[in-house]
């Protein structure tokens, strides 16, 4: 009687996780995460290893870290949406012929050249803060919420263009990840004129993103993963330090609505 009670206890408990993990992570038996990797193990085949880091930085068309939510589940278990790139960089850093040493320094060395720029942060702001202001403004009283500008690529929310060519990831229902393994080249939603000057003072200024959040707006210079370094603009001067998307490791004030951030 005990061992079938122990039985039955422990089948009602492995059921009633399973319900919990398919309510909290929907995701769980989707196979989005497999998919998303077989889609950019294909797109890299011919790809070198310093466009797989531009086109892999935050925000830009390779990153696959959720937008909405911290936690999800990949690779049969739960992983943060930092952990996620640095997780998929362990496994195209091999493809990439690169040693395990090799590839777990790549993020020291970014964020000891982030800690380098920080040095010149206050300069480059005091040269570009009538651009950052004027390009603040416009991003504050605007719609969207991602904007990127990288080589020939652009983006807006989730609306690439590349060359002439406007495109869009095909997200499934329910998918937390911002790409898929399917695209739509069928767009026939153009950029309009503010966004396209938004993107142009982003290039003028020489930042490769820029992402509006609820308190303020992440300027972002350079990225790898999960890691980024660039400016914050804050209208009451407030540095943000509760986005999951940005870990902020070290901020510094440069005037009454900037900062220089660095996130890992």
């Amino acid at each position: 009687m005990k061992i079938i009670n122990k039985h039955f206890i422990v089948c009602f408990l492995t059921a009633f996780f399973s319900i919990c993990y398919s309510q909290e992570f929907p995701e769980k038996d989707k196979k989005y995460d497999e998919q998303i990797y077989e889609f950019l193990n294909a797109q890299t085949e011919d790809v070198s290893l310093v466009n797989f880091l531009i086109n892999s930085k935050p925000f830009n068309k390779w990153d696959m870290r959720p937008l909405s939510r911290n936690r999800v589940w990949v690779f049969d278990t739960i992983h943060t949406a930092g952990e996620i790139p640095n997780f998929f960089w362990g496994a195209f850093a091999k493809k990439y012929k690169l040693t395990a040493k090799e590839g777990m320094e790549y993020p020291n060395l970014f964020l000891k050249y982030a800690m380098t720029a920080s040095t010149v942060g206050n300069r480059y702001m005091k040269e570009h803060n009538a651009k950052f202001d004027v390009l603040s403004q416009k991003i504050i009283s605007g719609n969207n919420t991602y904007y990127t500008t990288q080589n020939d690529l652009q983006r807006v929310d989730e609306v690439y263009k590349e060359g002439e060519q406007y495109w869009k990831y095909v997200i499934p229902e329910g998918s937390p990840f911002p790409i898929s393994g399917k695209v739509d080249s069928a767009v026939t939603t153009k950029f309009t004129e503010e966004q396209m000057a938004i993107l142009s003072l982003l290039k003028e200024i020489n930042m490769y993103a820029a992402v509006k959040t609820s308190n303020g707006i992440f300027y972002l210079m350079d990225g790898f993963t999960d890691n980024s370094y660039g400016f914050y603009f804050s209208s009451d001067g407030k540095m943000e330090e509760s986005n999951f998307l940005f870990n902020i490791m070290k901020s510094e004030r440069l005037n009454s609505n900037y900062y220089f951030y660095i996130a890992n």
